[in-house]
C-alpha cells in the first residue's frame, strides 16, 4: 500500500473487523488505493493496531463484495477495473435498480421518503460546493437507502454489491474525464433532477415511473463512462514533421 496517500487511522469506535473493513473499503472506492493495488496483511495488522483474524475476516468481506481478490499466501489485491465487464456491469446494474425503485414505490415508508430528501439535499449542496467526496458518499447513500426501502435483503445485497463497483468507475471517470465546469454542471443538474423524480414516484407510490427514471438514471451514468473511454485529444495536439 502506498503509505503516502494514507489519512491517520486514529482509534474509532468499533470492532477490529469494522474498522479494517470501512477504512479499506473508503480507500478502494475513492481509488486512494489503486485498481491492482497490492494489501499485506501483516501492513494493515501494524496499521490498524488489531491480530490477523480481524484483518482476514475484513478482506474476506471486501472480497465478497468483489473489491478485493484473495491470494493464497500472499495477502489480496483490489480488483481491477476491466472494461471488458463494463457491459455487464451496465445490465446488472440498470436491473437492479429498476427493481429496487419499483419495488420501493410500492413498499415505501414515511421515513424513507423523509431520509431520499434529505440525502438528495446533501448530494446537491455538495454538488453546488464542488466538493466530490461528499458528492459520491452522498449518493451511495442515497441508492442504497433506495435498495433497503425495496423491501427484499437480497436484491438490496446485490444491488449494493453492483454500487461499490459502479461508484469506482465512476470515480475513474470524474477524477480523469472531462473537466469543463459547464459540462459538469449539466450532468449533475441531470442526476439532482434524477434523485428528485425517484423521490417523487417513491412517494406517490408510481412504480412505472420509479422503474423508467432508474432506467434514464442507468443511461445517464453509462453515457458518460462511454464518452470517456471515447474521448481522445490526440486531434488537438500538433505533430512537427
Amino acid at each position: 500500500m502506498n503509505e503516502t496517500k494514507r489519512k491517520p487511522i486514529g482509534r474509532p469506535k468499533g470492532t477490529g473487523t469494522q474498522r479494517v473493513y470501512e477504512r479499506v473499503r473508503d480507500m478502494i472506492l475513492r481509488l486512494e488505493l489503486a485498481p491492482g493495488s497490492n494489501l499485506d496483511e501483516a501492513s494493515l495488522e501494524r496499521e490498524f493496531g488489531v491480530s490477523r483474524t480481524p484483518v482476514r475476516e475484513a478482506l474476506i468481506r471486501l472480497a465478497s463484495e468483489g473489491l478485493i481478490t484473495l491470494l493464497p499466501n500472499r495477502g489480496a489485491r483490489v480488483t481491477a477495473i476491466d472494461v471488458s465487464d463494463l457491459s455487464q456491469l451496465f445490465e446488472s446494474l440498470e436491473l437492479a435498480q429498476r427493481a429496487t425503485l419499483r419495488w420501493s414505490a410500492t413498499r415505501r415508508s414515511v421515513d424513507a421518503v423523509a431520509e431520499l430528501k434529505a440525502l438528495a439535499e446533501t448530494f446537491s449542496s455538495a454538488a453546488q460546493a464542488g466538493d466530490a467526496d461528499r458528492m459520491g458518499d452522498a449518493n451511495q447513500a442515497f441508492h442504497l437507502k433506495v435498495s433497503e426501502a425495496c423491501g427484499n435483503k437480497y436484491i438490496a445485497q446485490l444491488y449494493g454489491s453492483l454500487l461499490a463497483v459502479s461508484l469506482r468507475v465512476a470515480r475513474m471517470v470524474f477524477a480523469h474525464g472531462q473537466q469543463d465546469p459547464d459540462d459538469r454542471a449539466r450532468y449533475y443538474g441531470e442526476v439532482i433532477r434524477h434523485h428528485d423524480a425517484m423521490i417523487d414516484a417513491i412517494a406517490a407510490g408510481d412504480a412505472d415511473a420509479a422503474e423508467r427514471i432508474g432506467h434514464e438514471h442507468l443511461v445517464l451514468f453509462r453515457s458518460r463512462v462511454l464518452a470517456y473511454i471515447e474521448r481522445s485529444e490526440a486531434a488537438d495536439v500538433a505533430i512537427p514533421d
